[in-house]
């Protein structure tokens, strides 16, 4: 029997080897459309949870405008417990850093203030920080006052015009994040890894993955001489990074469980102006060379317990930022090894809040770390704020005291000697830490671990 081919001129058939290779690359296009725009909802839904504020005021205090276009200037507030917004909150404030990205995205630059420099505050609307919202009620003016109070009194907005005014440099976005709350977020995620120089508590000097409560720590922990305030910036900025990172991740994005979590202890703790999760990432990571620098002040508090401004070195390196030059040398002092031990210090602590057995729990909380303590009891009347009332010759003691109970205002006495007193007010948010000089006190400190 004659077998019957197919005409030569008839078109091809698809093989079903071709049939399913097409039906498997649509499959696969379908997929990654699917995972492209469920990771997008995801990251729009974390985004949605950060609580918005109105902080920002491009024109105000700014210095040729006309250069600076395009530059983008993140100012990321820390606060201490409950800061952000949430109930009960006491409105502390812990870091301020403006991080500088010039139009070019050539380099990164983060100039870390202290919240206890001394200012000039302008009027602002007063700020409610229990509900997150300004009051119809504006504060006065008020000079020779400390950075924190900007942000105390007068909320976001008045921290950004401040800081506009000192620097001449518009800021762009604003988040202010409470670093307690970093807990929540790293246990939401299951982790982060991140690499630290030198151990930290229960933190190893390497990369590791730290679960909340070690990161939380990782955060918060303090600069020990001659360890100055911006390695702790720097050290803060990478493990935002690597949680943001994590929380972009696609495993997190496509975990609705993980990503619910997340947003979840996003949203208790964040608040921003123009500035979601991949903003703050980019600007926190990026692919430019990044720099921090302290802002140039006095070593000692005056007699207001504030830091003064090193006036010309400010301006030279503000003035750097804005023009996109290279940075002058700052030569803001730090402190050095030589600075006092818990067992060379001893402390008389106040009560001034309407908390009972107060002095006596944060007096057992620094004996406890090494500190003597002398007199404990009541103030002679209530206060709200917390300070640490110190004589010249106490400078260098009132300094590790005030790492260790950062919600204290410095106040020096100039005309006192060998006084140092520590007076509990209502302000006071119940932190008593270690200094970071413990972790090497056993002995000489092992050369760090480089984590570039």
């Amino acid at each position: 029997m004659r077998r019957v081919g197919r005409r030569a001129d008839a078109p091809p058939r698809p093989s079903r080897v071709r049939t399913v290779g097409r039906v498997a690359v649509a499959a696969v296009a379908a997929l990654v459309f699917l995972l492209v725009a469920g990771g997008w909802g995801a990251q729009r839904w974390m985004d949605s949870t950060v609580r918005t504020v109105s902080a920002l005021e491009p024109s105000t205090g700014v210095v040729d405008a006309a250069a600076q276009a395009g530059d983008e200037n993140l100012l990321m507030l820390g606060t201490t417990s409950g800061t952000s917004g949430t109930p009960g909150a006491r409105n502390g404030t812990d870091t301020v850093v403006l991080t500088h990205v010039p139009a070019d995205g050539s380099r990164a630059v983060a100039v870390s203030f202290p919240t206890a420099l001394e200012i000039n505050r302008p009027p602002c609307p007063r700020w409610d920080a229990a509900a997150a919202t300004y009051l119809d009620e504006t504060v006065p003016a008020e000079t020779r006052t400390s950075l924190a109070s900007a942000y105390r009194v007068g909320g976001p907005g008045c921290l950004v015009r401040t800081v506009q005014q000192m620097s001449g440099i518009p800021i762009t976005k604003f988040i202010a994040l409470d670093v307690p709350g970093i807990a929540g977020m790293v246990d939401a995620l299951g982790g982060v890894e991140m690499c630290v120089e030198r151990p930290i508590g229960t933190v190893p000097a390497g990369t590791s993955r730290l679960d909340g409560a070690q990161a939380a720590l990782v955060a918060q922990a303090a600069g020990s001489p001659p360890e100055p305030d911006t390695v702790l910036v720097e050290r803060r900025q990478r493990l935002l990074a690597a949680t943001f990172g994590e929380a972009l991740s696609a495993s997190t994005l496509l975990s609705p469980t993980a990503t619910r979590d997340f947003a979840a202890a996003l949203g208790r703790s964040m608040l921003a102006d123009g500035a979601g999760v991949q903003d703050a990432l980019r600007l926190l990571t990026g692919e430019a060379e990044r720099t921090v620098v302290p802002l140039p002040v006095g070593s000692v508090p005056n007699t207001r317990g504030n830091l003064d401004l090193q006036d010309a070195e400010a301006n030279r390196l503000f003035k750097a930022l804005r023009e996109h030059a290279p940075l002058p040398e700052v030569t803001t002092p730090v402190a050095t090894a030589s600075g006092p031990e818990p067992a060379d210090v001893t402390v008389n602590v106040l009560n001034a809040a309407d908390r009972t057995g107060l002095a006596g729990q944060v007096g057992d909380s620094l004996r406890a770390l090494g500190f003597g303590v002398g007199e404990v009891g009541n103030a002679a009347e209530p206060s709200t704020d917390t300070v640490l009332r110190f004589s010249p010759d106490r400078a260098d003691a009132a300094g590790l005291l005030g790492r260790v109970v950062p919600a204290a205002r410095l106040l020096q006495d100039p005309a006192g000697t060998s006084t140092l007193q520590l007076v509990l007010g209502t302000s006071f948010d119940g932190t008593v830490r270690a200094p970071a000089a413990d972790d090497t006190a056993a002995g000489p400190a092992a050369d760090p671990v480089s984590c570039a």
